[in-house]
């Protein structure tokens, strides 16, 4: 039988064991090693890299925005604007937040702490 005091120290090594091979690896697509021998096995393997690479560049994004849909309008169309707040309080909110509440309302105890 083990003391106490042992299993817990036994009990923390196993947790930071645990979290230390817990943070080991990769995150994403693993890429697959090149191939020991076999000049036809070495060959077909660039020929992969190389198509795949080939792919990654046609497939690339040249940092231009898809272009909007037809019916969509740009961003510097007056109608594009999103009503705020200001412009469209939300029912129940008063139009100006820092105007005294109606006549018969309770104050708001967050504006206006006692």
């Amino acid at each position: 039988m083990t003391s106490p005091a042992k299993a817990f120290t036994l009990g923390l090594l196993g947790l930071a064991a645990a979290l230390a091979l817990g943070a080991c690896g990769r995150i994403g697509v693993l890429e697959q090693p090149a191939p020991l021998y076999g000049a036809k096995a070495k060959a077909d393997y660039q020929a992969k890299k190389a198509a795949a690479a080939e792919k990654a560049k046609s497939d690339k994004d040249d940092g231009e925005p898809e272009p909007l849909a037809p019916d969509t309008p740009g961003l510097n169309a007056p109608s594009s604007g999103l009503d705020t707040l200001r412009d469209q309080p939300a029912p129940g909110m008063h139009s100006q937040p820092n105007a005294p509440p109606p006549p018969g309302g309770l104050p708001d105890p967050y504006t206006r702490p006692q």
